[in-house]
């Protein structure tokens, strides 16, 4: 009789618990400074289809929770775990707690950097990533705006990788895991918010909004999700000017609505497809009458 009661004051008396509140506090916070001070003004409705993929995105990602992390899990134990071992730098107490969240999300920023990286440079990859760059009033609630596709890549890109590279410091992997999630709905929020002479500390909205610029100098700049150290070591870094706040978007890509959003990449790879097929039959007309001549 007692054991609900019992599940649910754990719960509320665990530490990640009350780090996820936090951090849905903090994301409310960034989403009524976008209210009281926003760069650009946003119609209501417009948040409408984002949330609801965070919502969808939400569902798809608990039901194939287990099967991701069965085959995550079945690669990393085949190819081994951890050849680089960063735990032996010692992080004790809450500071050294602080450290091991900043050197792990430091680690997982490099392979989402080039995660970002391959998302843009890779035409078939870059369909399912269009969706995300495709709104055209950045916000908040854009950093929930991603094709499901996306999502599972990141074991691919990211998880893996990382796993098999890094052992990393022992750690709460609730703080490993909210508090870069949460700056990432800041990154995107729709204000005027940079850090000046020390852009390059941490991404910022406005360092990250050159990301998502219309503008054409802006295109493929700032992958770095948190650390734009990546940006300056790979050659991406665009840092941000004073007052500077360009509009975002893809030239010719709208969507308004769920459907559209999560068909916009099937779409895009058949029109590749047809494209594909289209040159294979004009090369072989034109050999067919290079050879008649």
């Amino acid at each position: 009789m007692w054991q609900p009661v019992e599940w649910v004051l754990a719960l509320i008396l665990n530490p990640a618990f009350h780090l996820m509140c936090l951090m849905f506090l903090a994301i409310g916070l960034v989403g009524l400074l976008e209210w009281l001070l926003p760069a650009h003004d946003i119609p209501s409705q417009h948040y409408g289809l984002n949330l609801c993929c965070a919502v969808v995105n939400g569902v798809a990602i608990a039901a194939a929770t287990p099967f991701i992390s069965a085959g995550t899990a079945r690669v990393i134990q085949s190819v081994g775990l951890g050849l680089i071992d960063l735990r032996a730098l010692g992080f004790d107490g809450v500071t050294g707690g602080l450290i091991a969240v900043v050197v792990g999300t430091l680690v997982l920023d490099f392979f989402q950097y080039w995660e970002h990286r391959a998302f843009h440079s890779s035409k078939i990859l870059w369909q399912q990533h269009l969706l995300h760059h495709s709104d055209e009033y950045m916000n908040f609630t854009t950093a929930a705006r991603h094709h499901p596709i996306e999502i599972f890549l990141v074991p691919v890109f990211v998880t893996i990788p990382m796993a098999v590279l890094f052992k990393l410091p022992p750690i709460n992997i609730a703080a490993l895991s909210l508090i870069p999630y949460a700056w990432d709905y800041v990154a995107h929020s729709n204000v005027r918010l940079g850090f000046g002479p020390f852009w390059w500390v941490l991404v910022s909205p406005n360092y990250h909004r050159i990301h998502h610029s219309i503008e054409p100098h802006h295109i493929d700049r700032n992958f770095a999700m948190w650390f734009p150290i990546w940006d300056i070591v790979f050659g991406t870094a665009v840092a941000p000017r004073p007052g500077e706040c360009p509009g975002t978007g893809v030239a010719g890509e709208s969507v308004q609505t769920l459907g559209q959003a999560y068909l916009q990449p099937l779409i895009g790879w058949r029109r590749m497809m047809l494209e594909r097929l289209s040159s294979r039959a004009r090369g072989s007309r034109a050999a067919s009458d290079f050879d008649r001549q």
